[in-house]
């Protein structure tokens, strides 16, 4: 049997496992019992859609409503939040007016 090596340990012992909802055949290994699927397809989100996404988030549109219309998986969409609560500011600071009346 030619079955390819496992990505995640490197490990001989894989068994087929499978196919994946695209057709692709898919692997386990035997040792560690990582699943996987050889020269998987990577999507890409464009950086039109990740705009779109960001202006749909400053209306009063819910979350899956947002991934619906922009057609963005919801892990997408809550790795795209994580990113953005690092970058955004969430809070503003209150300039304290008794100071300034003395």
């Amino acid at each position: 049997m030619n079955a390819p090596p496992c990505t995640a340990c490197g490990g001989v012992y894989t068994v087929k496992n499978g196919h994946a909802h695209t057709g692709r055949q898919r692997y386990l290994c035997r040792v560690c019992g990582h699943q996987f699927t050889i020269h998987p397809p990577h999507h890409r989100i464009s950086a039109e859609t990740e705009e779109l996404v960001d202006r749909l988030l400053s209306e009063r549109i819910s979350h899956r409503g947002i991934c619906r219309v922009t057609g963005v998986s919801r892990s997408w969409f809550r790795r795209h939040l994580m990113k953005l609560h690092g970058i955004v500011q969430h809070g503003f600071e209150l300039v304290d007016d008794s100071a300034k009346k003395q």
